[in-house]
C-alpha cells in the first residue's frame, strides 16, 4: 500500500478578504474530492488573505498507480488556478509506502487501535 501526499501553495493576488479566499478553495476541494476520489483540505495559512495551502492524500496499491493520478491532479489544479487568477507558488509531493498490506504472513495491521 502506498499513500500519496501533496501540498499546493497558492498566492491569491486579487483576494481582498477571507470570504473570497474560501470561494476559491471550497469549489477546488469539492471538485478534487469528487472527480479524483481523494482527500483535500486547507492545511495552513487559514488567516492569511493572499496565501493558501491545500493538502491532498490518495491511497493506492503501488507508486505506479499513483503517479499518473498525481499528474492529473497537478494539471487540474494548474488549470483551476489559471482560470481563477491564482498562482501556484509551490507544489511538493511524497509517496509513503506501508509494506505488503494483506499479503500472506504480513503482520501489518495486526495491532489494535487504542
Amino acid at each position: 500500500m502506498v499513500v500519496a501526499l501533496a501540498v499546493f501553495e497558492f498566492h491569491l493576488p486579487g483576494c481582498r478578504d477571507l470570504k473570497e479566499k474560501r470561494s476559491f478553495l471550497r469549489p477546488l476541494k469539492s471538485r478534487l474530492r469528487g472527480d479524483f476520489e481523494i482527500s483535500a483540505a486547507e492545511v495552513a495559512h487559514q488567516d492569511l488573505l493572499q496565501r493558501a495551502s491545500l493538502g491532498i492524500a490518495a491511497v493506492g496499491p503501488d507508486p505506479e498507480a499513483l503517479e499518473p493520478l498525481l499528474q492529473r491532479i497537478r494539471d487540474f489544479v494548474e488549470a483551476y488556478a489559471d482560470e481563477n487568477g491564482a498562482e501556484i507558488a509551490s507544489e511538493r509531493h511524497e509517496l509513503v509506502g506501508f509494506g505488503d498490506v494483506g499479503a500472506p504472513g504480513s503482520s501489518f495491521g495486526a495491532g489494535t487501535f487504542g
